[in-house]
């Protein structure tokens, strides 16, 4: 809750844990219960405001969550950062976002930080990671599923959801284009089940950079833009940023790090290596869960370095694009004899590979497919930002 920072500061780390424990989260409202239907059901968008009462709700009934105003939308929509972790780190919030500014800064209170004295701070501090959940408006399933990942990160009771938790102060941004998930959630509700259900907006989604408000990190003109920018650079300095997009290369499923080359050499090998890290745990984890077709280094490269998950690299920031197929809350059928033979440079879409392990074969696919893909990405990024806590530090 919003007061949880100065009501749990003064409380002790034995008391902060029972707060924690499962009867707390019993209580939590769904999000069909705010939302009147499931999040990703077929056919339903749900609109900004939609997502964001029930953020709000969350935020009244657990001590799991905070709600943050950083801006307004070219349109005067709230912006909302939602901060989740364990109620002893909410409690001490301030404690450990001073931790990581000081690890990004390389200085405390003015005194540039020894090695002996960061080392420290790593080992005190908990990892900051970033997941947002919609930019561009008309890739529709990452808004979709910020409310259904946010009640799974504050309600889940299993062991690893309470270790990410302990370990991780998640800023989840349910969306950076509020005007435009609106927007497209109103033109396919008004035209659902007609012949222009899965015709696009015929207007800009956001009004002043249409999609190209993926181009403006590097200038920052909007105030979406530089709202965000103001939490990344200024308040948070994440050590992992998770931006997610739709679509996947067809007919991958999601695209996943590790991108394509060339690289930038003026980006710092370690971010290179971590991109991968990242990339790598994602996709394991969609195996485990038999969620086939993840495709890596094909397409998307980390070159032009003005984009929302790009800038990042410059400030030290591990920044992670996926891309998940099926941008529409109308069901497909995909055949796969109609598929093409290779991707753009050649790489198989049948035959297995080092890029695209377990190839998609077809069927049936819904929005819900898309929200799941998401989230199992979203909990990988999470869950290595916990077990490599210290080392992101």
């Amino acid at each position: 809750m919003r007061a949880v920072v100065g009501v749990l500061a003064g409380l002790t780390l034995a008391l902060a844990s029972l707060a924690a424990v499962a009867p707390a989260a019993t209580a939590l409202p769904s999000p069909a219960s705010v939302l009147g239907f499931e999040p990703c059901a077929d056919y339903k968008l749900a609109t900004y405001e939609a997502i964001d009462a029930y953020l709000r709700a969350l935020d009244t009934a657990s001590d799991r969550i905070t709600l943050v105003d950083i801006g307004r939308s070219v349109e005067g929509r709230p912006l909302r950062l939602a901060v989740i972790s364990s109620p002893h780190n909410l409690g001490r919030l301030e404690h450990y976002r001073r931790i990581a500014a000081s690890l990004a800064l390389g200085q405390r209170d003015g005194q540039a930080l020894t090695e002996q004295a960061a080392r420290a701070l790593a080992r005190e501090g908990r990892a900051v990671v970033w997941v947002d959940f919609g930019l561009h408006s008309s890739e529709v399933a990452a808004a979709q599923a910020a409310p259904l990942f946010a009640w799974r990160m504050v309600s889940g009771d299993t062991d690893e959801i309470r270790r990410v938790r302990d370990d991780v102060i998640l800023l989840l941004m349910p969306n950076m284009n509020p005007d435009g998930t609106t927007m497209v959630a109103n033109w396919y509700t008004q035209h659902v089940g007609t012949a222009y259900e899965t015709a696009p907006l015929p207007e800009l989604y956001h009004r002043y950079s249409g999609h190209d408000n993926n181009r403006d990190w590097f200038m920052l003109t909007q105030p979406e833009s530089q709202a965000v920018a103001r939490q990344l650079y200024h308040v948070w300095f994440p050590q992992i940023i998770h931006n997610q997009h739709q679509e996947a290369p067809f007919p991958a499923r999601i695209f996943v790090p590790p991108f394509e080359d060339p690289v930038n050499p003026h980006i710092a090998p370690l971010v290179v290596r971590g991109i991968n890290t990242v990339g790598d745990a994602i996709t394991r984890r969609l195996e485990q869960e038999g969620k086939i077709g993840a495709v890596s280094r094909l397409q998307f490269d980390a070159w032009w370095n003005g984009g929302m998950r790009t800038a990042p690299y410059f400030h030290n920031m591990i920044g992670i694009l996926t891309e998940t197929a099926h941008a529409s809350a109308t069901p497909a059928t995909y055949e796969a004899a109609a598929f093409p033979r290779t991707f753009s440079t050649g790489l198989s879409t049948s035959e297995p590979s080092i890029s695209y392990p377990s190839p998609y074969r077809g069927g049936r696919w819904t929005q819900r497919d898309s929200c799941e893909y998401l989230r199992t990405a979203s909990m990988a990024v999470v869950d290595v930002g916990s077990r490599r806590r210290e080392g992101w530090l």
